[in-house]
């Protein structure tokens, strides 16, 4: 069973594709509110769009998901709901594994010669 819990709330970052054209991204801040089963529970001071694909950056972890629920009022915190489909972990570890592999450079592919017989 997975389960992250937050004492004091800290900070989070939702981030959803916005609608138009240009396919930017769209930062949201939040606070982190806990994570249970696969529901993460978060809280906004702006709404998110029900079934938006997000991704919410938390500690050394990203929560991949859609939002199922997004209750509250103008001027007031919104409460947040995110089914989790997946949750990758470790990304500093794997940050500072691309930036070693990236700075050694990518090796080159070796040159086909084509024989005919």
């Amino acid at each position: 069973m997975n389960t992250f819990s937050a004492d004091s709330a800290p900070s989070a970052r939702i981030q959803l594709m916005t609608p138009g054209p240009d396919g930017t991204k769209r930062c949201v801040p939040c606070q982190f509110q806990g994570f249970e089963g696969k529901r993460l529970s978060l809280q906004a001071s702006e709404p998110v769009p029900v079934s938006s694909a997000v991704s919410v950056e938390f500690n050394d972890a990203l929560f991949l998901g859609e939002v199922v629920a997004s209750n509250g009022e103008p001027n007031r915190a919104f409460d947040i709901e995110v089914k989790v489909e997946q949750v990758l972990s470790g990304l500093q570890s794997l940050m500072a594994l691309r930036s070693r592999l990236l700075g050694e450079g990518v090796p080159q592919a070796s040159t086909l010669v084509s024989v005919q017989k």
